[in-house]
């Protein structure tokens, strides 16, 4: 019966038109061991509001569904350009874990690939040149040409649609992507696109100011003094994920000084944070402001030697660890 339903939800995906006008959301995909409670602390958010924005009565929570958490900042949606020109959802894209997600149908229709449902394995299939992607629903992994990838959420059904990390999907047909934080769009560049001479960007380069320099080079000298290289530029693109992130404030300075569970790091309260900062750790926040990212979506750290707070271990993903840091999804 799932697989009954799975596969009339997929032909609703390549054959609906119905248009929705509702504000893009952050989403959150119940895993086992979620409560209303812990999901509510995690997003600073309440069980009620929770609950009256899916319009759910009942208290069970299933796990591997999608739920909405709150509407993103300033009850913007998500835009999506594809070599210049915005294009249209028949769904909104939502964000989830720091990614935007698209339905499958959009995207390959917009980047020329065929798109296919295979209902014993119950994945969708995309086909672009020589790329193979197989998306298995409800699942955090996928495939390319066999080879398995981790996503950062998983692919889900929301609103009668199968929805798939649109970077990862772009990225992997050879297209450049960077997100507009501030007007919450999506720019995709496709390979073979020649962008007009005013509006030349160079692809995943994005400008940054003295401000951001200033302080985002000082919190990484008093956060990874002693440590190598490749750990400040992890440290410098921790503070620039979560900048990018909805859970955070929207600036390199309101990032370093957020106190809002607290203050965030330690060289804000010790006043190591105004410290002149080494070679080492500007050229390694210049290298984090200009697109050169070693640490996925990371939004935490910690030196586990000397960290008192186990909320971060317990709570989020672990992804690495670089001498003394080890590195959190």
């Amino acid at each position: 019966m799932k697989k009954l339903i799975l596969s009339l939800i997929f032909a609703a995906l390549l054959l609906g038109n119905s248009t929705s006008y509702a504000q893009s959301y952050l989403m959150h995909t119940v895993q086992t061991g979620d409560t209303y409670t812990s999901i509510a602390k995690e997003y600073n958010t309440s069980i009620d509001s929770i609950r009256s924005l899916n319009n759910i009565s009942e208290y069970n929570l299933n796990s591997g569904s999608l739920i909405k958490i709150k509407p993103i900042k300033d009850q913007k949606t998500i835009s999506i350009k594809i070599d210049g020109k915005v294009v249209y959802t028949d769904q909104n894209p939502y964000i989830e874990n720091s990614r935007t997600f698209v339905p499958i149908r959009f995207i390959s229709e917009n980047l020329g690939a065929d798109v296919s449902w295979d209902e014993d394995s119950q994945e969708a299939i995309l086909e672009y040149e020589d790329k193979n992607i197989k998306l298995p629903v409800y699942s955090s992994t996928a495939t390319i040409n066999e080879s398995t990838v981790y996503l950062d959420a998983p692919v889900n059904i929301y609103n009668a649609r199968t929805f798939v990390p649109v970077r990862f999907v772009a990225e992997a047909f050879s297209c450049s992507v960077n997100w507009d934080s501030y007007n919450y769009v999506v720019d995709i560049q496709t390979k073979g696109y020649i962008p007009s001479h005013e509006n030349t960007v160079k692809p995943n380069v994005p400008s940054y100011s003295s401000e951001d320099l200033y302080w985002l080079s000082r919190l990484v000298e008093a956060e990874s003094q002693g440590e190598p290289y490749e750990g400040k530029l992890a440290v410098a693109n921790v503070i620039i994920n979560r900048k990018n992130s909805e859970l955070f404030p929207n600036s390199i300075k309101g990032v370093i000084f957020d106190d809002n569970y607290g203050i965030q790091y330690t060289p804000v309260a010790n006043g190591r944070i105004y410290n002149t900062p080494s070679d080492a750790s500007i050229q390694a926040t210049k290298q984090a402001l200009e697109g050169h990212n070693n640490i996925s979506t990371c939004l935490y750290f910690l030196n586990p030697r000397k960290s008192t707070n186990n909320w971060i271990v317990w709570h989020r993903s672990y992804y690495k660890t670089i001498q003394n840091h080890d590195f959190y999804l």
